[in-house]
């Protein structure tokens, strides 16, 4: 399949790229909330093991996972700075069918991602007003339906909203942190009795580690964007590191009983610090990052879908504009915003629908959301490894501005520890239910494990199962598309003639001398070719095809190779026609043979 830029991940929904450049501090701020976001939910590391295994995992995880991604993200992005991130490396690395699962893959990621952030807002909020299941199920899917709204006014709507929702986020935060320092108690820190959930343990650590992979989605708006990466890195990896593990101390020698440690826990803790304002800020806070970051969640995964749908499946994108365009009577003007990319740079039905998926999702735990999103991240995570290794091979010759040194030995060097903890993880999951501890049979099922399984292999399935259906239907429309009769979308076909051929001559000499308005509306896919013009015609094809790409002024040889190549297809038409064959040839609403 063609390979190029795939902007997945783009803020502008026809996959353009924005006129404003992104300086360091705006990385360094918009990164902060891929990478870090707060504290908030983290007391669920504390409920997986002792502290000791907890604050061993915070230290090692981020040297050894986090930043080999990050440098490997920075060399990808400068190589390679389009918007969209891993998903374009993937695609450029391995082509469009692998690329078209992954950028499916990533999608079913942020969606699940997305979910987990409401579901953790109503279990803060549960803390201060007492709910049952159910009514919590509601307040979480009334915040989906909130920020979608939102969504829905346009894009520099969004932007402000979130921007107000990071400001406010950030210093209740802050302020325990500070106030608490003081009630540190080392010893806290490096108990080691109890037993170790490692599913829910080593999920967590990488799940609070793994958003360095998104730094590459902003590479096509950065400004100078070595510079940028670096300094961004340099300033993003000690912060994130000191923010998860000063205030998880601070906690610790506020109150050492982890089975306290429930989803919100940290407000109270935070009232006990500087009294019940603090606590009010610190549930104010909470419930503020949470909602943010579910929109920036949210915000990927409609981006991916609408990627996915308009890369891959061009046919349903092409069938969506037609119904914008065509659709008549009362409905037609919801129908038209439905499908309209104009106000908020992507069609409201993509928002619409990941709203329906998260709304669903909203239902479950948020540890099975993390470990399931955990889980479906380890095959998105070797194919970025294997795409950094493959580019390193197939594009010596591509400009880095920024090169992990050590050449191709390094490059394989540095991806295996990453590689190796997604793959131990992975086997993790797997043998979930022997490891699972007997004591903690009342928090978690020993079958979360084995469902975490088979929910990504039924998502990697799905994905084949529908990728094997359209090429199934496309292989019929092929079939049917050989009849020598008019195909369906309006490219009209009809014999090859003399005038055919003058018109081509023309268009195509007014085209090198720079005459667009001369140039008329001549394609190949209007002709009927015999077996016998085959070579006329691929002549011509790749005479034309590399004119084109030339400025107006195209050498006298050039010209030349054209007009052979014209001429030998016309010659051809004096040879008489032994059947027809037929040729595939592109056309404006699809694939058309002739």
């Amino acid at each position: 399949g063609e390979r190029g830029p795939c902007r997945a991940m783009s803020p502008h929904g026809d996959g353009g790229r924005s006129d404003k450049k992104i300086g360091v501090w705006g990385m360094v701020v918009v990164g902060f909330f891929w990478v870090h976001g707060g504290i908030y939910g983290n007391e669920a590391m504390l409920m997986a093991g002792p502290p000791l295994y907890v604050f061993i995992m915070l230290g090692i995880v981020p040297f050894v996972y986090s930043l080999p991604i990050a440098l490997i993200v920075a060399e990808l992005s400068t190589a390679f700075p389009e918007d969209g991130g891993y998903v374009v490396w993937v695609r450029e690395a391995c082509g469009a069918v692998v690329g078209s699962h992954h950028a499916y893959w990533v999608w079913v990621i942020y969606v699940v991602d997305a979910a987990i952030y409401p579901v953790l807002v109503s279990n803060y909020i549960d803390n201060w007003i007492p709910m049952g299941d159910t009514s919590r199920g509601l307040l979480a899917m009334g915040i989906v339906c909130f920020v979608t709204a939102i969504n829905l006014l346009g894009t520099d709507v969004m932007v402000k909203f979130n921007t107000v929702l990071a400001v406010v986020s950030l210093a209740p935060t802050l302020i325990f942190t500070v106030l608490g320092l003081p009630q540190i108690q080392p010893a806290r820190c490096v108990q080691a009795e109890g037993d170790v959930d490692w599913t829910l343990l080593v999920s967590w650590i990488l799940w609070l580690y793994c958003g360095f992979f998104s730094l590459g989605t902003l590479a096509g708006e950065l400004e100078r964007p070595r510079r940028t990466f670096l300094l961004s890195i340099a300033i993003l990896f000690p912060a994130v590191l000191i923010l998860n593990t000063l205030p998880l101390a601070v906690a610790l020698g506020i109150d050492g009983t982890a089975s306290n440690y429930s989803a919100g826990y940290f407000n109270v803790l935070a009232g006990r610090v500087a009294g019940s304002w603090l606590d009010v800020c610190f549930q104010i806070g909470a419930t503020v990052c949470l909602v943010g970051l579910y929109n920036a969640a949210i915000i990927t995964a409609e981006r991916s879908l609408a990627f996915l749908v308009g890369c891959h499946f061009a046919e349903t994108s092409e069938w969506l504009s037609t119904v914008r365009k065509e659709q008549a009577g009362a409905a037609a003007p919801f129908v038209r915003w439905l499908l309209s990319t104009s106000q908020t740079g992507v069609a409201p039905i993509y928002m619409l629908f990941n709203a329906a998926c998260a709304s669903i999702l909203v239902w479950m735990p948020y540890p099975i959301l993390v470990e399931f999103s955990m889980l479906l991240s380890v095959p998105s995570i070797l194919l970025f490894m294997w795409s950094f290794v493959a580019l390193r091979i197939q594009r010596p010759e591509t400009p880095r501005p920024f090169l992990i040194p050590g050449g191709l030995c390094a490059a394989v060097a540095i991806t295996l520890v990453p590689v190796g903890i997604s793959l131990l993880y992975a086997g993790i999951v797997g043998a979930g239910a022997a490891l699972g501890p007997a004591a903690r049979s009342n928090q978690r099922s020993y079958g979360e494990p084995v469902m975490q399984v088979y929910s990504m292999l039924l998502v990697v399935g799905l994905g084949v199962a529908v990728h094997a259906l359209f090429s199934i239907c496309c292989g019929r429309r092929r079939r049917l598309a050989v009849a020598p009769t008019a195909p369906r979308g309006g490219c009209s076909i009809k014999p090859l003639s003399h005038s055919d051929l003058g018109g081509a001559v023309e268009d195509e000499t007014a085209l090198l001398n720079g005459d667009g308005e001369r140039a008329g509306s001549f394609s190949p896919d209007r002709l009927f070719l015999s077996s016998t013009q085959r070579a006329g015609a691929d002549a011509m094809s790749r005479s034309i095809s590399s004119e084109r790409t030339r400025r107006a002024g195209a050498s006298a040889a050039g010209q030349s190779s054209l007009r052979e190549g014209i001429a030998h297809l016309v010659a051809s038409l004096a040879t008489p026609r032994r059947g027809t064959e037929y040729l595939q040839v592109p056309c404006s609403s699809g694939p058309r043979f002739v």
